[in-house]
């Protein structure tokens, strides 16, 4: 396999085979008591702009938007969005035509508009009073230095002040309490999967199989699993400051039996 084709694959994961398997995961109790976490976190008056930047299907963009936030979900993956639009338009807001915007193709609904962009393309400046990147959605570029890009990026979209929440996988807990090979039932179909873990490159490798219609179908995973500290310190050296570290939404302390990991930083009133 090329080193593009490895690094591009993240395309095919999120698509239309990820909506039927995640909305297991990411259902709607879980969605409702992290942004009312998030919330508490961040502490913004209504009104205030959030950049949701890998917003899926906008389980988080859409409830923000709800709550009175003027927020801007951007994911690189049609279907994904797809699903977050209609995801707007059941909660109430019509969705105008899409339009092209100076970042990509969006669309509005209400408080939320959806952009189908990369994260490597976003060119925003001094935007948001807030960017979130919640759910394991970082990582996946082969390059650290596409990674720390994005920060540099994010950096740049804040406000001086703005905040940066990123939630994500506990490596330490992962690496302890992943089997090698899983057994699942996954909205109905048995899942089963093939887990490596590569420490020379930090990468989490994830094979998953299912039968569907008689016919068997892949998917795989493949991010890079980064330890607090290294996360913590890409994110300093981008110019923001550690307003805290967390063991996930619950606000616990991060240990090595945190599934997972929550950062808060912020952006220098000076920036």
């Amino acid at each position: 396999m090329s080193l593009l084709a490895d690094r591009e694959h993240w395309h095919d994961f999120f698509g239309e085979d990820y909506l039927l398997f995640s909305e297991v995961i990411l259902h709607g109790e879980r969605t409702a008591f992290e942004v009312d976490q998030l919330l508490q976190l961040l502490r913004l008056p209504q009104g205030a702009r959030i950049l949701d930047l890998g917003c899926g299907q906008g389980r988080i963009s859409v409830p923000l938007a709800q709550r009175g936030y003027k927020v801007t979900g951007v994911d690189a993956s049609g279907a994904l969005l797809a699903a977050a639009r209609e995801r707007a338009e059941s909660a109430g807001a019509a969705e105008a035509a899409g339009t092209k915007g100076t970042n990509g193709t969006a669309g509005t609904a209400g408080n939320v508009s959806f952009i189908e962009l990369d994260m490597r393309e976003l060119e925003a400046v001094e935007e948001f009073d807030a960017v979130i990147n919640l759910g394991t959605a970082f990582g996946y570029l082969q390059s650290e230095e596409e990674d720390k890009d994005i920060v540099r990026r994010i950096v740049r979209s804040l406000k001086p002040g703005g905040q940066f929440i990123q939630e994500t996988e506990n490596r330490e807990f992962k690496l302890m309490h992943s089997a090698k090979k899983t057994w699942d039932m996954m909205n109905g179909q048995p899942v089963w999967s093939q887990r490596e873990f590569d420490s020379v490159s930090g990468r989490w490798n994830e094979v998953m199989n299912w039968l569907e219609a008689g016919s068997l179908k892949t998917s795989r995973l493949n991010l890079r699993l980064y330890a607090a500290t290294e996360l913590l310190g890409m994110h300093t050296g981008a110019g923001l400051i550690c307003e805290g570290v967390y063991g996930g939404f619950d606000f616990s302390p991060l240990t090595t039996n945190s599934p997972r990991l929550l950062i808060h930083m912020k952006k220098k009133q000076d920036a």
